[in-house]
Order: C-alpha cells, then sequence, then structure tokens
C-alpha cells in the first residue's frame, strides 16, 4: 500500500476489501496497516473507526443499502459494495465528519475501484440517503421491534440472539449488544519486571497518551481508543504488553509461586504467558506451547521485547505433548479454544463468521484438551480452565463434564484477589463468568481446578 498516495478512507476500504474477499482478520489486517506508519495520529484513528465500525454495523448498514437499491446487494462489485457500506457508516455514525466530503470521497473511491457507471451509482445511493433521512423516510427499527432491533439496528446475527434467549432476558442481550458495539480500548499489563503502573503511567503521558487505571487487574491500564502504538518507546522497551483485562485475570487465577513448573497450552500470542513470568519474578520453568508454528515466533518476541527468560516456546499439539510431560507440572493454564463470543466487540468481523457449530466443535477440542492436560500435572498441581466465551455449554458444562469424568480433581477456591469485586461470591466456588453487559469488559470464564493428593 503506498501510504504518501491512500487515503485513511481508501487505507480502510483496502483492510474491508481483504477481510471479505481473502477472510482475512480484521483486528490483525487493521493492526498491520497501522504498524507500518506513514499516516498521522487522525488519520490512524480514521482508519480503525471506519474498518472496525463498517464491518460492526453491517448489518445496520446492508438494512439500508436494502432500502436504496433496486437490486440485490449480492449483485454489486465486491469493491462497489464496500464503497457504500464504508460511506454509509460515516455518514450514519460519524456525524462529525461532512456528507459532502464523505458522499465526493465514495465517488472519487468508486471510479478508481470501477468506472463512470458504478461512480454514478454510489452518488445517486448517498444522495438519496440524505434525501430520505432529512425527510424522515428511511429509518432503522426502533426497540419496540424486539429481535428486529437486536438483528438489525444492532447488528448481530440471528442465531446469536436466539442463542442467547435461552439463558438471558431481553434487557441482558441488548445490553450485550450494546457493548459489543461501542469503541473499544486499548488495554495493556504493565510488565513489573521492569517498571511500575505510576511510572509507566507518567511515560505514556510524556509520550502523548492519554492513560488511565485499569477497572480490575492491578497491572492494567486504558491507552483510549484504538490505534497504533508500536511506534511508541515505551512499547519497544518492553514496559506493556497489549492484553485485555479479563484476560490478565486469568494469571492471576492460577496463582503460581516462584520457581515453579509450568505449562501454558495454546498459549500463542503469549500475553497469558508473559503475565505468569512477571507474577513468578522470572524464576521458573514456563513451557508454553501452541498448534500453529507461524505463532510460536510471537511468543518468543514478547518474551525478548518483554525481558523475559523463564519461557521455552514450542510447537505441539496440547493434546498430545511428549511422555516425559506426565506428572511435570505444578501448574497448568489452559486457555482453552472456543468460540470466541465474548470479545465480538473487539474483533468486529467475528460476529459475521461464528455459527451455532462452533459451540459445539469448540467444546469439544476444549474438552478433549482439559483430559489431556490433567494428566501433565502432578498430584496437589493446579490447573486455571479459561475461554474467551460466555456460552455455557463451553464453560460451567465443560467444567461440570470433567468433575464426573475426573474424580481425582476437584475446583478450589480462587487466590485472594482484593481488587475483584468481592460480591463475586463464586470466588468461593472455584468459577468465575464475566460478562460484558455486567462487568464491562470481555466475556470471559475462568475455572481453578487442583488435583488431589490422596486420590
Amino acid at each position: 500500500m503506498d501510504k504518501k498516495n491512500t487515503s485513511a478512507r481508501e487505507a480502510a476500504l483496502l483492510i474491508l476489501h481483504q477481510v471479505e474477499k481473502n477472510k482475512a482478520y480484521a483486528n490483525l489486517q487493521t493492526a498491520k496497516v497501522l504498524d507500518a506508519g506513514g499516516y498521522s495520529p487522525l488519520d490512524m484513528r480514521l482508519i480503525t473507526e471506519i474498518s472496525y465500525g463498517t464491518q460492526r454495523m453491517r448489518a445496520a448498514i446492508d438494512y439500508i443499502l436494502g432500502r436504496l437499491l433496486t437490486k440485490p446487494l449480492d449483485s454489486l462489485p465486491l469493491w462497489i459494495l464496500l464503497i457504500l457500506r464504508i460511506s454509509i457508516y460515516q455518514l450514519v455514525y460519524l456525524d462529525k465528519l461532512p456528507p459532502s466530503a464523505v458522499v465526493n470521497e465514495g465517488v472519487k473511491l468508486a471510479k478508481k475501484y470501477g468506472h463512470a457507471g458504478t461512480a454514478s451509482l454510489v452518488n445517486a445511493v448517498l444522495r438519496n440517503y440524505l434525501r430520505k433521512t432529512e425527510d424522515g423516510s428511511l429509518t432503522l427499527p426502533t426497540k419496540g421491534a424486539g429481535e428486529e432491533y437486536l438483528i438489525t439496528t444492532l447488528s448481530h446475527p440471528i442465531w446469536l440472539i436466539e442463542y442467547l434467549q435461552a439463558f438471558w432476558s431481553m434487557e441482558d442481550i441488548e445490553a450485550f449488544c450494546l457493548f459489543n458495539n461501542a469503541r473499544p480500548s486499548v488495554n495493556i499489563r504493565t510488565n513489573t519486571l521492569k517498571t511500575t503502573r505510576e511510572d509507566l503511567m507518567e511515560k505514556l503521558i510524556t509520550e502523548g497518551m492519554d492513560p488511565t487505571l485499569g477497572r480490575y487487574a492491578p497491572e492494567s491500564i486504558i491507552l483510549g481508543k484504538l490505534g497504533g502504538i508500536s511506534h511508541l518507546a515505551s512499547f519497544k522497551q518492553g514496559l506493556f504488553q497489549v492484553q485485555d483485562e479479563a484476560s490478565m485475570i486469568a494469571a492471576h487465577v492460577l496463582g503460581v509461586s516462584k520457581g515453579a513448573k509450568v505449562l501454558d497450552l495454546c498459549a500463542a500470542p503469549g500475553g497469558k504467558t508473559t503475565h505468569i513470568a512477571q507474577l513468578m519474578a522470572d524464576e521458573g520453568e514456563i513451557h508454553a506451547f501452541d498448534v500453529h508454528e507461524h505463532k510460536i515466533a510471537l511468543i518468543k518476541e514478547n518474551c525478548r521485547r518483554l525481558g523475559i527468560d523463564s519461557v521455552q516456546a514450542g510447537l505441539c499439539d496440547a493434546r498430545h505433548l511428549p511422555a516425559s510431560y506426565q506428572g511435570w507440572a505444578d501448574f497448568i493454564l489452559l486457555d482453552a479454544p472456543c468460540s470466541g463470543l465474548g470479545v465480538l466487540g473487539r474483533r468486529p468481523d467475528a460476529r459475521w463468521r461464528k455459527s451455532p457449530e462452533d459451540i459445539d466443535l469448540m467444546g469439544a477440542l476444549s474438552r478433549e484438551i482439559l483430559q489431556a492436560a490433567a494428566d501433565y500435572l502432578k498430584p496437589g498441581g493446579i490447573i486455571c480452565f479459561s475461554t474467551c466465551t460466555i456460552a455455557p455449554e463451553e464453560n460451567e458444562m465443560a467444567i461440570k463434564e470433567f468433575l464426573q469424568t475426573r474424580t481425582d480433581f476437584s475446583l478450589i477456591s480462587f487466590p485472594d484477589m482484593p481488587w475483584l469485586s468481592q460480591e463475586e461470591t463464586v470466588l468461593q466456588k472455584g468459577t468465575l463468568q464475566l460478562l460484558p453487559q455486567k462487568h464491562g469488559m470481555e466475556g470471559f470464564f475462568l475455572a481453578r481446578l487442583q488435583k488431589k493428593l490422596d486420590f
């Protein structure tokens, strides 16, 4: 991408084209563009806003386009459909942008990626939208429309809304959807091996950031809205790791001790791995495994940047570690494969990639890994099982099934974490389900299991 000749809107268009045509992940593709540099902070924010927001609100955008076009959306050339989507997103959701500039840029892009006829189509559709909104003849379904409001206006797939109704109220579902549609912040974890949270806050301010303290985890800092951060000196110096706050809680739940032997299964890209190393003062052995070869390099790079030496990263299926790991570990962190329904806000295109089958498929895989992990643990050892989903089948039901088959294990209380709400009485029961609409963070499940000594 030639950034000198590529506007922020065109950059967002190119990102979305990769997402739609080549099945790239929106967050990774956007980060790739931002990390390459060459854009001003303002342009970086606009690129992120358009690329994320267009994916996030796709159902609402397509509903509007369906009422402006006389032909099916899938009959349009992909470039033109995407130009219309990003233009409608800006007109509907970014009210500080002049409509004329949005329309003109949309037409300009249509000429570049289409022809005179498609440029005329884009111009006509966008101006028709402005007319219809001005006279009030084009509106999105309101809250009184029930499911249609959640599916269309709040832009979530039908199957997911129907699935959630089995165990949540409509109010909870609406709050969940609204959380997913909010612009996510950048959460970082202070690398306490190198600095303190207070000192890092001061450094970030000198770097032009506007940090605030996280709500829960004691290492957490919130940087604000999404944007490129790899250019910051504090990042290059390894003073922090980008990590969601809900994810930070997992290493604390594990409750590691200095000098311990730890297995981190399904470890990439290494956020939790390096957090465990922090809590162990980088003293002990952490063997981190992942099944994806290209992700092992991410673990190693994060360890290098953060100055961590206690981690050995390797390629292996967590269900089939070498026999030498039988009964080896004092602690195991299993961040299990899951449907990812708890992090739809941070992964804007994920809601359109998921299906009900993912819940069953991922749940079965995580159960299989948990059964294998149980044999890698010493008697008296501890497993923290975590997922980033809100599906009971992948969480509470998976743990219940495990305990029925592995009577040599039991749930145990979480370690003392005074920074986590003392109202969470479930902590004494050994499980915790974090919910976006309740806790204001990603949906995350945690369970703490111990292998019995005298079994």
